[in-house]
């Protein structure tokens, strides 16, 4: 008890006081104080007879205290009993840093896995994203892509079917230009031809004339008659031999066919040449 007093000197008697002047002031009750009402008597003798208690505790333990000052060995006691107080105060402050320390650490340790884990989040979030969007733009290239190719094929169909046309008309062309020449070379030929039919025609009445007055009587009437035998089957058509022939056949040249006969005929009755054109002759 001694020691307790000397160590702990606040603990003597001034709770009591503490509680006494709650006491009172609980008595007043908040309306004014004790100055301001009266107590019964009851609670008066009450208040007076722990007041003399705490005195006598407070007078006591005021002679504890001197005789243990006279003491030699009051000295030592309270000596050690403050080195230990201290020494477990400060293993009690080292333990309390330690395990602060220690409580940091782990909540900084926690705080770094967190950060760690957040982290590797967002980056797998990210790695996710990313990877929808190369997705998406990878469709939207296919399907460009896609687009184009069917473009170009489109094209190069198109780009087929354009030479094909332009060699089918190069090609009628030149067949043109063939039948051009062609028709051109007939129609040469043909002046040529009529030119031929018109000199015969303006010398042979002196010709006959001649011919008639050197000749003898038998010899001019087998010529007359071979010529009129000549002359009608060269007339006459080569496939009805009933018309006369009015219809020159190309490229052969063969005035052999009526006009009746030559719609129907596809090649020359003489040499059986291919017809590829007629011309009707009007001869006088």
């Amino acid at each position: 008890m001694a020691i307790e007093a000397q160590m702990y000197p606040e603990n003597l008697g001034f709770p009591l006081l503490g509680s006494q002047d709650w006491m009172v002031e609980n008595c007043g009750g908040g309306v004014g104080g004790f100055s301001q009402f009266s107590l019964n008597a009851q609670q008066k003798h009450q208040l007076q007879q722990q007041f003399q208690q705490q005195q006598q505790l407070l007078q006591n333990q005021q002679q504890i205290m001197d005789q243990n000052l006279c003491c030699e060995n009051s000295f030592l006691v309270p000596t050690l009993e403050n080195k230990s107080s201290n020494i477990m105060a400060s293993s009690f402050s080292q333990t309390l840093e330690a395990q602060a320390a220690k409580q940091r650490q782990e909540i900084d340790q926690y705080i770094k896995l967190q950060n760690e884990r957040l982290r590797l989040v967002l980056q797998e979030q990210r790695k996710q994203q990313f990877a929808m969007l190369l997705k998406k733009i990878d469709s939207k290239t296919q399907a460009l892509l896609k687009q184009k190719d069917e473009g170009i094929t489109q094209a190069n169909r198109r780009r087929m079917e354009l030479e094909d046309f332009l060699r089918k008309l190069e090609a009628e062309n030149q067949a043109w230009k063939r039948v051009a020449q062609e028709n051109e070379a007939m129609v040469v030929s043909l002046n040529n031809t009529l030119e031929q039919f018109r000199e015969r025609a303006t010398c042979c009445p002196l010709n006959g004339a001649e011919d008639a007055e050197s000749c003898c009587d038998n010899y001019r009437e087998e010529g007359e008659s071979d010529d009129g035998v000549g002359g009608e089957k060269m007339k006459a058509c080569r496939r009805c031999n009933s018309r006369s022939s009015c219809v020159l056949f190309l490229p052969c040249r063969h005035l052999c066919s009526c006009k009746d006969c030559e719609a129907v005929l596809d090649y020359c009755p003489v040499c059986r040449t291919p017809k590829k054109a007629s011309i009707e002759a009007l001869i006088f």
